[in-house]
């Protein structure tokens, strides 16, 4: 099938990701998908992208980070990204290392900034083709899903089966997974998924062997995919989608069953024929199978370690892939302890016999996420000022939160509470020998993030800032415990219905992004090209501000239209690299924006609408004469 790049509007650029996706779960091929990438809906589409992620200040071995082609007019980088891809010449990655949880450290590939917004093109465009193809039950690096899907996966097979419980656990671990990923079998796989396009499997060819450079030497990669490129992750999960179907197709995902019914149906008649339930949750490399005897999980390793090794020219690690019973030893998985057990009792299930699935967030990894957390505490020590102090507070509270958030799918009240007691004798220890004024109160009391603290009387410890104002340490156990919900497999961002799921099911998710509209208004069509205010930065803000102003004038809130819209700048004065900050932006009305700018009589406009056009009025004038 050729896809057409006839499009004019990220709206249309969607749609078309939505047919494509539909198509691919339909078996067909694609070509004409170079066409569809550089497109330049699609190239302004991946910078936004880039622009949004804080990766996009981190340089490659060009040196140039994003700010470089935000400064540079929309038609010189549009016509430099379709030069760089129809002559495609990645340049060498830059090495670099991040530290691990087992004290090691892992290396990333950082691209220049012209390769990765070439790549997120590709992404764009070869996303759903892939991800009508890849297995349910597999949660890393794919869109709408998440650590606590997997776990909430594992739970539910163990919980929900009412005999033969899979409680024997095959742990896999590849070795060096990113690094010896095979170039010729990874292109033969995204083949068979239907990309036909050979142009863009050549880009991505090239890309895979760009090499990488560190410590000013540069090396080969003849295999492997880096870690940290945009579309890594992506041919990370194709290279290994072949496996999880195998596997799925033994038991868990009979070939040619739709419907949950009939699935089921076909499990029955598969245990009748002596057919062992096997099930298999994957998250990136990180992968578990359950089954029901350790004679079935014993032949079964045997058969993927002879796969791994024959189809996907890769080996497993003897150490760590091992056979656990979960009734007896708990799995260490993404961070967390899983295990089959009796439920606790309670009155109404004073002798409960049948054994669930658990989940239990792991002892050693809290106890790290522990010690970081007071790191940030003692640091109190050094700062003198009461501002940089509560600043540093909300650092805390954020990885307090982030560490929170990351368990509450799972059985996490003690954890909590150990988090809240380590982090209290750091506090007891920290807060007297701080300068400024400091005590107990109550959590209500706080002025920071008032919306988690509003309905807790517990006390911690806080800093008064300005006038009896209070900026306190959050708690742990105020979280409440979220257990992970089973992922609902139609959540997709490649239809509506799928996205209409996800924004029902989250109800803490962003609300849905207005699609960025299309900009031909005479005025901006005839901006003279030396002004160095209106560059690609502007052209992609104003979008922005577009949709956050939610089409109306920031005046007199009439709706705007074609040629009746301005982008108003409210400082003037400020450098180039600032002047086009979302921040800096407001859209008015013609009429609005005459009467900002003239020092006329504005006697006739409603006193709402009088008030706001003074206001940048007044700033126009303050910034303009300092």
């Amino acid at each position: 099938m050729h896809i057409s790049s006839n499009f004019n509007s990220e709206k249309e650029l969607n749609e078309k990701l939505d047919f494509i996706y539909m198509q691919s779960k339909l078996n067909k091929t694609f070509t004409g998908l170079m066409e569809v990438a550089f497109n330049e809906v699609t190239i302004i589409t991946a910078v936004h992208n880039i622009k949004s992620n804080s990766g996009s200040k981190t340089p490659g071995t060009d040196r140039n980070t994003i700010d470089k082609y935000l400064q540079m007019s929309k038609e010189e980088v549009i016509s430099l990204v379709k030069k760089s891809a129809s002559n495609y010449k990645p340049k060498p990655a830059r090495r670099e290392y991040i530290p691990k949880s087992n004290g090691k450290k892992r290396p990333l590939g950082i691209p220049t900034v012209i390769d990765r917004i070439i790549l997120e093109c590709i992404r764009i465009v070869i996303e759903p083709i892939c991800e009508a193809k890849f297995y349910p039950h597999s949660y890393g690096f794919r869109p709408y899903r998440a650590c606590s899907h997997a776990i909430a996966s594992i739970v539910h097979v163990i919980s929900s089966t009412s005999k033969d419980i899979p409680h024997y656990v095959i742990e896999g671990d590849i070795k060096s997974y990113f690094d010896n990923i095979n170039h010729k079998v990874l292109i033969n796989k995204l083949w068979k998924m239907g990309v036909h396009d050979k142009r863009m499997l050549c880009l991505i060819k090239l890309m895979l062997k760009a090499g990488y450079i560190e410590r000013d030497l540069f090396y080969l990669t003849e295999a492997g995919t880096p870690q940290g490129g945009i579309i890594s992750p992506l041919l990370a999960n194709v290279y290994l989608n072949s496996f999880d179907w195998m596997i799925g197709r033994m038991y868990q995902e009979p070939k040619g069953i739709e419907t949950k019914n009939d699935r089921s149906h076909c499990r029955e008649k598969l245990r009748r024929t002596g057919i062992k339930p096997k099930y298999l949750v994957r998250y990136a490399d990180d992968w578990v199978i359950l089954t029901t005897s350790r004679q079935e999980a014993e032949r079964l390793l045997h058969y993927i370690r002879r796969y791994f090794k024959h189809k996907l020219k890769l080996e497993l690690s003897e150490e760590k892939t091992v056979i656990t019973d979960i009734k007896c030893e708990k799995v260490k998985f993404l961070g967390f302890d899983v295990l089959a057990e009796l439920p606790r009792k309670t009155p109404s299930k004073p002798n409960p016999k049948k054994v669930v699935g658990k989940a239990i967030p792991n002892t050693e990894k809290v106890k790290q996420q522990v010690k970081d957390i007071c790191r940030e505490i003692k640091k109190l020590k050094a700062i003198p000022k009461d501002i940089d102090q509560a600043i540093q507070i909300e650092k805390i509270n954020s990885k307090i939160v982030g560490v929170c958030e990351y368990w509450k799918s799972s059985i996490c009240s003690k954890t909590f509470n150990y988090i809240d007691d380590k982090v209290r004798r750091s506090c007891m220890r920290v807060f007297p020998k701080l300068q400024s004024n400091w005590k107990e109160i109550k959590l209500n009391l706080l002025i920071n993030r008032p919306e988690r603290h509003a309905k807790y009387n517990g006390r911690t410890f806080a800093i008064l800032v300005n006038d009896n104002q209070h900026i306190g340490i959050t708690r742990a156990n105020i979280t409440a415990s979220q257990w992970g919900k089973v992922f609902k497999q139609k959540m997709t961002p490649y239809s509506l219905e799928g996205r209409e799921l996800y924004q029902t099911q989250n109800s803490k998710a962003r609300k849905m992004a207005l699609d960025r509209p299309p900009m031909y208004d005479t005025d901006i069509l005839l901006i003279n090209k030396n002004r160095v205010t209106y560059n690609f930065e502007y052209y992609m803000n104003r979008e922005y501000a577009y949709n956050r102003d939610k089409y109306k004038c920031r005046c007199c809130s009439k709706s705007l239209h074609f040629g009746n819209r301005h982008c108003h700048h409210i400082n003037t004065k400020l450098p180039q690299d600032k002047i086009n900050k979302l921040t800096n932006l407001a859209w008015v009305c013609n009429e609005c924006h005459n009467l900002i700018h003239h020092q006329g009589n504005i006697e006739h406009v409603d006193i709402k609408t009088r008030n706001k056009i003074l206001k940048f009025r007044t700033k126009l004038y303050e910034y303009q004469v300092v």
